[in-house]
């Protein structure tokens, strides 16, 4: 037989890590935010020096295309002073010279095709075109 006893609650324990696991996992984490800290530090003066390159050789580009653009406009500037500087004169036409003459319409036979405007009667052979 047996006998009726009141329910009884289970008892409940945490068993977490350990405080020592807690704190090595707090320094480990400690030393990846520092050496995160430092690389990110490192790219960024990596990555600004590589700008400031990319800068200085950007300006002496635009300074070579500007002195090569005025050198550019100089030359153009003379040979056009120089086509403006030139004079015609008018000369008489020389007696072998070829003139050109008025287009005229060529002559060509008039057509005898004659196309009647009147019906044919319907009948057998009518509208073909057969040879005879």
């Amino acid at each position: 037989m047996c006998m009726a006893s009141a329910p009884q609650a289970p008892q409940i324990v945490y068993q977490g890590p350990s405080q020592a696991e807690i704190a090595a996992n707090q320094s480990s984490l400690d030393a990846y935010k520092t050496q995160m800290t430092q690389q990110q530090g490192m790219f960024a003066t990596q990555l600004q020096a590589q700008i400031d390159a990319a800068n200085r050789e950007t300006t002496d580009l635009k300074g070579r295309y500007d002195q090569e653009a005025a050198a550019a406009a100089a030359a153009s500037a003379s040979q056009q002073a120089g086509a403006y500087a030139a004079s015609a004169t008018q000369s008489e036409a020389p007696t072998t010279a070829q003139t050109t003459a008025a287009v005229m319409k060529k002559d060509k036979p008039k057509s005898n095709l004659r196309i009647s405007t009147a019906g044919t009667p319907a009948s057998a052979g009518t509208g073909l075109n057969i040879g005879v």
